[in-house]
């Protein structure tokens, strides 16, 4: 007897083998995205050591197509670099893409995920999103804030002016100390940015990101932003609350003494019934998101167009006619006069240099909720993903001259950066767009009018070219700061 059960048993183990073997046989495997080839332990990682990830992330789409998969130490990373690519990301399986990798950056400098940037999906991100956009980013509140942008653009002409033509200085790209605060947040906009970019190592290795952030010092870089920024934004908020208290008291309504943001959010938060607590630390988060997406991003988009009029004297002389065309006889510009002019060549223009050089190359990351179908290839559940929209804005399929710039091209209307043409993405697309892009583009407006509307610009004596050289970093900002000499323009009387 015991002889027949050990047969039987050795018998049923090898059927139960053999029918494993054919159901891993017949099941079909996942047809991962191509990608470069691999070492041990850290994958992919070496392919983008000392390199521009936007260009080495192009350069390796050349090769193994459009839609690719590297091997980031334990992370794996998918990326789009196609107009294709991307409306399938954004738009057709946008749900699936719609929350965010919980970077380090966004538990220690993000308050714990809390901001519409690092929130992963879920009930309190939609709930955050709609009130930003009901209450924040609506057209009547970044209107309500034109007196700010106004003020500052009047400062930074006057600095020029008094300068004197003689003087090279440096193209005012990036917002004044006093308009950060006064904005609601300090430096270090580009540390936060490199330290949030996905691409760190502590980041890429989720089992050790505790034990190498402390390793490699990023914890400590994490921390000291963080002390730092919520130190100066903390006294802003208790600033503001006690300025509001003695307005109110002082008899002005409470919906008449919002100055600024900080004083909107304030308001809102003692109004309160949006499905969660706003509380000081959301607060923070979000004038955090709204500096980077509509302030930290625009001060280098305006020195890079800046840089392509400097290098396109044609473009430079069409675009000054129609500004001094518009405000002849004027003195000060004011925003209202602006978009009461509406000036649609000084439009193409900001789109061309944001085509050339969007704020952000790769978009923010997002993650896979559930594995799915891309592109005719499975994306596995938890995979980073991120769209490479420098790529896609030079791609010569989608642009004539690609890297010409040519605000003509524009002309027609049909490609806009709203986030539905997806070979132009200089915001990103879909639920996780840029939150804070219209106050960028109303502050770039206003800035291109005061440089070019006051200031005639040339190059220093002995400098025959631009230098376009971009820094490393995932920022794309200039290498070399711009450096030109302004000789004030005297508007001709009406």
């Amino acid at each position: 007897m015991d002889k027949y059960f050990y047969q039987s048993l050795l018998l049923s183990v090898l059927a139960v083998a053999l029918l494993q073997l054919v159901k891993m046989a017949l099941k079909p495997r996942r047809r991962l995205p191509p990608g470069p080839w691999k070492l041990p332990i850290i994958g992919s990682m070496h392919h983008l050591v000392n390199v521009l990830p936007h260009r080495a992330l192009r350069d390796l789409a050349d090769v193994h197509g459009p839609l690719m998969m590297l091997q980031l130490g334990q992370t794996p990373l998918v990326v789009a670099s196609s107009k294709e690519t991307a409306r399938a990301v954004l738009k057709t399986h946008d749900p699936n893409f719609a929350t965010r990798p919980k970077l380090l950056a966004g538990e220690i400098v993000g308050y714990e995920w809390v901001d519409i940037l690092f929130a992963p999906s879920g009930d309190y991100w939609r709930k955050l999103r709609q009130l930003c956009a009901d209450e924040i980013l609506s057209p009547k509140r970044v209107l309500s804030f034109r007196h700010i942008r106004e003020e500052e653009v009047m400062l930074r002409v006057e600095e020029i002016r008094e300068a004197g033509p003689s003087t090279p200085r440096r193209v005012p790209g990036r917002v004044r100390e006093e308009a950060q605060e006064r904005g609601g947040v300090p430096g270090g906009d580009q540390g936060r940015r490199r330290l949030s970019s996905g691409f760190n190592i502590p980041d890429l290795f989720p089992t050790w990101t505790t034990v190498l952030a402390k390793l490699t010092g990023m914890t400590r870089s994490l921390k000291e932003i963080h002390k730092t920024v919520d130190t100066i934004l903390e006294e802003i908020i208790e600033e503001r609350k006690h300025i509001r208290d003695d307005k109110i008291k002082g008899g002005a309504a409470a919906e008449d003494v919002d100055e600024n943001l900080v004083d909107v959010l304030i308001g809102l938060q003692e109004k309160g019934g949006f499905g969660f607590q706003l509380t000081n630390s959301i607060i923070k988060a979000i004038i955090l998101d709204m500096f980077a997406g509509g302030t930290g991003t625009s001060g280098s988009a305006m020195e890079w167009g800046m840089s392509e009029l400097m290098r396109n004297p044609p473009v430079m002389k069409k675009l000054q006619a129609q500004i001094r065309e518009a405000f002849r006889g004027k003195t000060v510009v004011t925003e209202g006069e602006l978009q009461a002019r509406n000036l649609q060549y000084m439009k193409l223009v900001i789109k061309e240099a944001l085509r050339l050089h969007p704020p952000a190359p790769l978009l923010v990351p997002r993650e896979s909720i559930e594995e799915c179908e891309l592109d005719g290839y499975t994306v596995p559940a938890k995979s980073r993903v991120i769209i490479n929209a420098w790529a896609i804005g030079r791609d010569p399929k989608y642009w004539e001259d690609a890297d010409e710039f040519k605000p003509e091209r524009f002309e027609d209307g049909s490609r806009d950066f709203t986030g539905g043409s997806y070979e132009f993405l200089p915001f990103g697309s879909g639920r996780r767009m840029c939150p804070g892009f219209n106050y960028g583009l109303a502050s770039m407006e206003l800035a291109f009018v005061g440089l070019l509307y006051h200031f005639d610009w040339s190059l220093p004596e002995g400098v025959t070219e631009v230098d376009m050289g971009e820094k490393p970093g995932l920022g794309v900002r200039r290498r070399t700061p711009l450096i030109l000499c302004a000789t004030p323009f005297v508007p001709v009387a009406a």
